[in-house]
Protein backbone atom coordinates (compact mmCIF):
# COMPACT_ATOMS: atom_id res chain seq x y z
CA UNK A 1 0.00 0.00 0.00
CA UNK A 2 2.95 2.25 1.03
CA UNK A 3 3.96 1.87 -2.81
CA UNK A 4 0.90 2.74 -4.27
CA UNK A 5 0.89 5.92 -2.29
CA UNK A 6 4.40 7.40 -3.00
CA UNK A 7 3.56 6.29 -6.78
CA UNK A 8 0.35 8.59 -6.28
CA UNK A 9 2.31 11.35 -4.97
CA UNK A 10 4.94 10.99 -7.49
CA UNK A 11 2.07 11.28 -10.16
CA UNK A 12 0.63 14.11 -8.60
CA UNK A 13 3.89 16.19 -8.37
CA UNK A 14 4.05 15.54 -12.06
CA UNK A 15 1.26 17.08 -12.86
CA UNK A 16 2.09 19.36 -10.75
CA UNK A 17 4.78 20.45 -12.30
CA UNK A 18 3.12 20.00 -15.27
CA UNK A 19 0.69 22.43 -14.45
CA UNK A 20 3.51 25.23 -13.21
CA UNK A 21 4.78 24.48 -16.89
CA UNK A 22 1.75 25.39 -18.41
CA UNK A 23 0.78 27.79 -16.78
CA UNK A 24 4.13 29.72 -17.58
CA UNK A 25 3.78 28.93 -21.13
CA UNK A 26 0.82 30.94 -21.15
CA UNK A 27 2.19 33.50 -19.41
CA UNK A 28 4.90 33.64 -21.78
CA UNK A 29 2.59 32.87 -25.00
CA UNK A 30 0.69 36.00 -23.84
CA UNK A 31 4.19 38.20 -24.36
CA UNK A 32 4.95 36.57 -27.01
CA UNK A 33 1.81 36.82 -28.86
CA UNK A 34 1.84 40.90 -27.61
CA UNK A 35 5.29 41.38 -28.72
CA UNK A 36 4.92 39.43 -32.04
CA UNK A 37 1.64 41.41 -33.23
CA UNK A 38 3.52 44.63 -31.94
CA UNK A 39 6.81 43.68 -33.96
CA UNK A 40 4.96 42.50 -37.14
CA UNK A 41 2.13 44.59 -37.90
CA UNK A 42 2.57 47.57 -35.69
CA UNK A 43 6.24 48.16 -36.45
CA UNK A 44 6.24 46.49 -39.77
CA UNK A 45 8.43 43.50 -39.16
CA UNK A 46 8.76 40.61 -41.50
CA UNK A 47 6.75 37.69 -38.97
CA UNK A 48 10.23 35.76 -38.81
CA UNK A 49 12.41 38.46 -37.80
CA UNK A 50 9.33 38.97 -35.06
CA UNK A 51 9.31 35.85 -33.94
CA UNK A 52 12.98 35.33 -33.59
CA UNK A 53 13.47 38.70 -31.26
CA UNK A 54 10.05 37.20 -29.37
CA UNK A 55 12.41 34.17 -29.01
CA UNK A 56 15.16 35.73 -27.75
CA UNK A 57 13.37 37.64 -25.20
CA UNK A 58 11.07 36.10 -24.18
CA UNK A 59 12.53 32.65 -23.39
CA UNK A 60 14.71 34.03 -20.95
CA UNK A 61 11.66 34.79 -18.76
CA UNK A 62 10.46 31.39 -19.10
CA UNK A 63 13.80 30.24 -18.50
CA UNK A 64 13.97 32.42 -14.72
CA UNK A 65 10.06 31.15 -14.18
CA UNK A 66 10.72 27.40 -15.05
CA UNK A 67 13.92 27.27 -13.16
CA UNK A 68 12.45 28.95 -9.86
CA UNK A 69 8.94 28.18 -9.84
CA UNK A 70 8.10 25.23 -11.90
CA UNK A 71 11.39 22.87 -11.59
CA UNK A 72 12.69 25.19 -8.28
CA UNK A 73 16.28 24.16 -8.92
CA UNK A 74 19.59 25.14 -7.14
CA UNK A 75 21.47 28.47 -8.26
CA UNK A 76 24.45 27.08 -8.43
CA UNK A 77 23.39 25.28 -11.55
CA UNK A 78 22.50 28.47 -13.37
CA UNK A 79 24.95 28.85 -16.71
CA UNK A 80 24.88 24.46 -17.14
CA UNK A 81 20.71 24.88 -17.04
CA UNK A 82 20.59 27.89 -18.97
CA UNK A 83 22.61 26.62 -21.80
CA UNK A 84 20.62 23.43 -21.89
CA UNK A 85 17.70 24.97 -21.82
CA UNK A 86 18.05 27.70 -24.60
CA UNK A 87 19.40 23.69 -26.68
CA UNK A 88 15.66 22.97 -26.19
CA UNK A 89 14.13 26.18 -27.08
CA UNK A 90 16.44 26.52 -30.17
CA UNK A 91 15.50 23.06 -31.29
CA UNK A 92 11.81 23.87 -30.74
CA UNK A 93 12.67 27.30 -32.46
CA UNK A 94 13.91 26.44 -35.77
CA UNK A 95 10.99 23.91 -35.89
CA UNK A 96 8.75 26.64 -35.20
CA UNK A 97 9.97 28.58 -37.96
CA UNK A 98 9.76 25.82 -40.01
CA UNK A 99 6.10 25.45 -39.14
CA UNK A 100 5.46 29.15 -39.16
CA UNK A 101 6.96 29.19 -42.97
CA UNK A 102 4.19 26.41 -43.69
CA UNK A 103 1.22 27.60 -42.23
CA UNK A 104 1.63 31.24 -43.03
CA UNK A 105 3.48 30.88 -46.45
CA UNK A 106 1.74 27.89 -47.97
CA UNK A 107 -1.69 27.15 -45.97
CA UNK A 108 -2.13 30.78 -45.71
CA UNK A 109 -2.80 30.73 -41.84
CA UNK A 110 -2.89 34.27 -40.22
CA UNK A 111 0.77 34.68 -38.39
CA UNK A 112 -0.66 34.61 -35.10
CA UNK A 113 -3.10 31.84 -35.65
CA UNK A 114 -0.25 30.05 -37.22
CA UNK A 115 2.26 30.96 -33.64
CA UNK A 116 -0.62 29.94 -31.59
CA UNK A 117 -0.57 26.21 -32.72
CA UNK A 118 2.97 25.64 -32.84
CA UNK A 119 3.00 26.75 -29.57
CA UNK A 120 0.48 24.45 -28.38
CA UNK A 121 2.58 21.56 -30.53
CA UNK A 122 5.50 22.03 -28.58
CA UNK A 123 4.27 22.44 -25.03
CA UNK A 124 4.77 18.88 -24.20
CA UNK A 125 7.82 18.68 -26.53
CA UNK A 126 9.09 21.25 -24.28
CA UNK A 127 8.14 19.90 -20.87
CA UNK A 128 9.82 16.58 -21.11
CA UNK A 129 13.18 17.51 -22.55
CA UNK A 130 13.26 20.60 -19.60
CA UNK A 131 12.53 17.72 -17.14
CA UNK A 132 14.68 15.38 -17.89
CA UNK A 133 17.33 17.31 -19.50
CA UNK A 134 17.57 20.92 -18.68
CA UNK A 135 16.62 21.40 -14.84
CA UNK A 136 18.12 17.57 -14.29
Amino acid sequence: MSNDSSKKKRKFGQLKKLLKFFNVGLFCAGLNFSLLYCLTTLLGFHYLASTTLSFVFINFIGFYLNKNYTFKTHKNRFLRELCKYYSVMLSSFFLNLALMYVFVDIFGVWYLHGSLTVTVIFMIYNFLLHQYWSFK
